[in-house]
């Protein structure tokens, strides 16, 4: 594939996202919530379970960034946590997935649609 391709597939992907997904944030907002709610949708399926730690470690945020961010998924109500034990077995931890809800699935079809070949 071609740079330029690449470049304008991407582009109409995220652009699609970016429009459609909650529509009356700000754009710094949705830009936010829409990177945090993709590595959500995008880990929950691993063996290693999703937290804010992890988060933190793939991104290079401070956990105290993470965690504000994720505030506004949940004010949104996109995400869910469900308390686990941490890694270590002594403590616990929140296990971060999507919820199951009108304006979730909206967003995770606005992920899924990204990704699929645009037909020419």
């Amino acid at each position: 594939m071609q740079p330029e391709t690449t470049r304008k597939e991407i582009r109409v992907r995220i652009e699609r996202i970016l429009k459609k997904v909650l529509p009356n944030e700000s754009g710094a907002a949705r830009l936010q919530q829409v990177g945090l709610f993709t590595l959500i949708y995008m880990l929950q399926g691993d063996d290693e379970p999703v937290t804010a730690r992890r988060l933190a470690m793939m991104t290079g945020q401070a956990e105290g960034n993470v965690g504000n961010q994720l505030k506004k998924l949940f004010d949104v109500q996109v995400i869910e946590r469900t308390q686990i034990l941490n890694k270590q077995g002594r403590g616990l931890a929140w296990h971060l997935s999507i919820a199951d809800n009108p304006k979730s699935r909206r967003l995770a079809k606005a992920i899924e649609k990204s990704g699929a070949k645009k037909k020419r």
